[in-house]
């Protein structure tokens, strides 16, 4: 199948739910969950070659004296995200018709969806920078539809309002620095640019370009200082959370430096703007999580805070680096869209967000329990779950970076950054799972048909899987992306024990000091509000 007809189906599938929704809801989901699984069924068909080093290409002159042509290549890089945009996707298609009320509008959700899911495909599969930069602006466009799609709330018009506002900014930044390098290179095509990273750094405009595409970068993904605009986008229906805010459009910033690596990184400037931001963002979104009772903002700003870790990463413009951020961008897309679709569950089954009002749903509603531990622990970086194993190799990183020639602030507050992680994952099963079932929930709680927790158990599974056998499952994705990613060819090794080097001492740090956190936030101070919260009218 063509990369040309890949991008192009998703934009063709948003015609259908509109005009369909009249044959009923079932044939609304079906018939979008169609192109998409039609869409990924495209990309599966290229992986063997990808896999074995190839570059697929497509070629299509549009406006070739502007230097605007519709170019697609798909490398590991790109098929890892394309994959990740299209296969999350169909689980979110499936979620989303058990969880939407016959109440709101659902021909055009699936529309949004699919105008987004094709700027998201088309960003990953782009070979021209100015292709590339009008499907960004398009994430920004139907985001903004998503986000506000529950039009009856101020909070998601103005969640909406912010989200365009900020990444709108951010991209029109980026397109400067991205027709600069055109401009030093001589060519818009990215596969062109990747190859000339000597002459785009020798250039006096490297600085400039770097920072303005970094401002792209970093808006979309939610990093310091633009990372307020994340938690005011949860107003948006629980789907769209999970699919948005979890996979796809907040890493597309992620997207954008992993592609840019090639040519942008190793220089002083790269590492220090990249990785103290992503540090900083870690640190600061982690503390913030963890004094959020709202389980959607606790896990916005847990997302802020992951999305930082893997800045940081990239940040330290290595090649080991590089593969552990590959590792935990899928790990992060897996037990955190399980744990928005959770969390949508739980507000779907008890009318409330506010964990002060929940509690004891491990009798009512086990398995959504099941999952959400499970995703929850994982995000902890508890083994055996897929998250230990990222959260290792970060530390391990962070432990041979020093900073300023300081070599203890990268680890020092790398770990402080993984307490806070284990601290509000902890609370967040505690406050909502654990103590004696209560007698004053908004609604009476019961686990979902069947419909609707499918999908967050088929990704806990995975959870569990890459966790268990981590070389079988993502050995060779990891290794034929970060190739990609590094332009070169990666070396990848993924085990539990590594031996009693720094890493292993400083996760019994986070762990123990994380656990000792939650127990005093969940257990100590919060005895009495966990049983006597006050009751509220809506949800927080």
């Amino acid at each position: 199948m063509s990369l040309a007809l890949i991008a192009a189906l998703p934009f063709l599938g948003a015609l259908l739910p509109g005009l369909l929704i009249r044959a009923g809801r079932n044939a609304c989901a079906t018939v979008t969950g169609l192109v998409t699984g039609l869409a990924l069924l495209g990309i599966l068909l290229h992986a063997p070659a990808v896999m074995r080093g190839e570059v697929i290409t497509a070629r299509i002159e549009w406006l070739p004296a502007l230097g605007l042509n519709a170019n697609f290549f798909l490398d590991g890089l790109g098929m890892l995200f394309a994959g990740l945009i299209l296969g999350i996707g169909l689980l979110i298609i499936i979620y989303a018709r058990f969880y939407l009320s016959s109440k709101d509008p659902m021909g055009q959700f699936y529309s949004y969806l699919m105008l987004f899911q094709g700027a998201m495909v088309g960003i990953v599969l782009s070979d021209n920078i100015l292709l590339l930069l009008i499907f960004w602006e398009l994430t920004s466009l139907s985001s903004f539809l998503l986000i506000g799609y529950w039009k009856h709330l101020p909070e998601g018009r103005q969640g909406a309002r912010m989200a365009l506002a900020v990444t709108g900014a951010g991209g029109l930044a980026m397109i400067a620095g991205m027709l600069i390098l055109g401009n030093i290179v001589g060519s818009h095509d990215l596969t062109v640019i990747l190859q000339h990273k000597d002459l785009i750094q020798a250039s006096d405009w490297y600085l400039p370009a770097l920072i303005l595409i970094l401002l792209g970068a970093f808006t979309k993904s939610a990093q310091f200082p633009f990372h307020f605009w994340l938690p005011h986008a949860m107003a948006a229906p629980t789907p769209v959370s999970a699919y948005l805010h979890s996979a796809t459009m907040v890493k597309a910033g992620l997207f954008l430096m992993a592609r840019m690596w090639p040519v942008l990184a190793g220089t002083p400037e790269w590492f220090y703007i990249v990785a103290t931001t992503g540090l900083i963002t870690m640190v600061m979104a982690a503390k913030i999580a963890l004094f959020k009772d709202d389980l959607k903002a606790l896990l916005a700003y847990s997302t802020v805070s992951h999305l930082g870790l893997i800045t940081m990463l990239l940040g330290f413009g290595t090649a080991g680096a590089a593969t552990v951020a590959v590792f935990h961008i899928i790990n992060h897309a897996t037990f955190k869209a399980a744990l928005f679709m959770s969390a949508g569950i739980v507000d779907h089954e008890t009318h409330t967000r506010d964990i002060k009002r929940l509690g004891g749903l491990r009798h009512l509603m086990p398995i959504t329990f099941v999952i959400m531990c499970i995703s929850a622990l994982s995000m902890a970086g508890i083994p055996p779950l897929n998250g230990f194993l990222s959260k290792e190799l970060m530390l391990d990183e962070a432990a041979s970076t020093p900073w300023l020639g300081n070599p203890w602030v990268m680890p020092v507050l790398a770990t402080v950054g993984a307490m806070f992680s284990v601290a509000y994952s902890f609370r967040l099963i505690a406050h909502v799972f654990l103590g004696p079932v209560r007698d004053d929930y908004p609604a009476k709680p019961h686990d979902p048909g069947f419909g609707m927790w499918a999908a967050p158990a088929f990704l806990a599974v995975l959870v569990v899987a890459i966790g268990v056998m981590p070389m079988t499952m993502v050995g060779e994705l990891v290794r034929t992306t970060t190739s990609a990613v590094i332009g070169g060819e990666a070396e990848v090794y993924i085990s539990h024990w590594h031996g009693f080097i720094p890493a292993l001492w400083m996760s019994i740090i986070a762990v123990g000091a994380g656990a000792d956190l939650a127990w005093r936030a969940s257990f100590s101070g919060s005895v009495v509000a966990f049983r006597a919260a006050p009751r509220c009218e809506g949800d927080i």
